[in-house]
């Protein structure tokens, strides 16, 4: 009884825990919004996709202890979180780089609501089975050498990959005097040690309502793109600079609900088990 009631309660507790294919198809969608909203380069989005799947492996383990509220593991978040994000900072250009940290479903991109973990990019733009480009070209063959576990200081952050002016500081969330505030927004007000019977304030994570809401997230881009053809089309190569490209695009703004999936999209979940990512 008691190994049964063991391997039970270990079942249990990967119930929310991501595939492999559900970890690259969250990634994808990801980093197909980036590249959208930050007119990308084909080799950002591909190095773009690389990071958000490394995240999204890092963070899969620990996302259960998250919702818990465990201390130990919201700080383990935040600190994959801040590997994340500094790998962003060096294939972004500075321009790039201070957009990406005002959207909050890209800076950060996880948050949790009645013991679930999702991704806000699902409420921002509602259809995950439309894809603006094609696949990333490591879509299939990356699973991870470029991670942290590989290069302590960062893969992305070596050598001469690209020739643009990178944003010198790192925006770091853990240890931060923000790190409060933010963890808030995230994960609600339910903190305790791990083993501790009950949360230090008795906030329960269920009861958060969503204050995320703004008229101003809109699932459409104001303009036209330079690079993002290069992304559709395949035309250079991944070691492309980031010159910028002659023409304007062709992808269209469709807020999310186009019934043709560009690229071959597909379905991707607003979290680890959840299709709608809305709290």
């Amino acid at each position: 009884m008691f190994v049964t009631l063991a391997i039970a309660l270990l079942a249990m507790s990967q119930v929310f825990a991501m595939s492999h294919s559900q970890m690259r198809e969250t990634a994808r969608f990801l980093s197909d919004r980036m590249a959208w909203e930050l007119d990308m380069t084909p080799q950002q989005y591909d190095d773009c996709y690389e990071i958000n799947y490394d995240f999204l492996f890092a963070i899969n383990p620990i996302m259960d202890d998250v919702c818990r509220g465990y201390l130990s593991a919201i700080n383990m978040y935040y600190t994959f979180l801040d590997w994340r994000n500094d790998d962003m900072r060096f294939i972004l250009n500075a321009v790039q780089y201070n957009r990406f940290l005002q959207l909050e479903y890209f800076y950060r991109p996880v948050y949790t609501y009645r013991g679930h973990w999702r991704f806000r990019v699902y409420q921002i733009y509602n259809n995950p089975k439309f894809y603006y480009f094609d696949a990333p070209s490591i879509f299939k063959v990356y699973v991870g050498g470029h991670s942290r576990n590989h290069y302590s200081g960062g893969f992305y952050g070596q050598g001469n990959r690209y020739n643009h002016k990178v944003e010198p500081k790192p925006h770091n969330i853990h240890g931060s005097s923000h790190e409060r505030d933010h963890s808030r927004l995230d994960f609600g007000n339910n903190r305790r040690e791990e083993g501790a019977r009950h949360p230090m304030n008795g906030y329960n994570n269920r009861n958060q309502d969503n204050r995320e809401k703004d008229n101003r997230y809109q699932d459409q881009r104001k303009g036209q793109n330079k690079n993002t053809p290069q992304i559709n089309n395949r035309s250079t190569t991944r070691g492309a600079t980031n010159a910028p490209a002659s023409g304007s695009s062709s992808a269209k703004p469709n807020n999310g609900n186009s019934s043709k999936p560009a690229g071959g999209g597909g379905i991707v979940s607003g979290s680890g088990h959840s299709s709608s990512g809305r709290r």
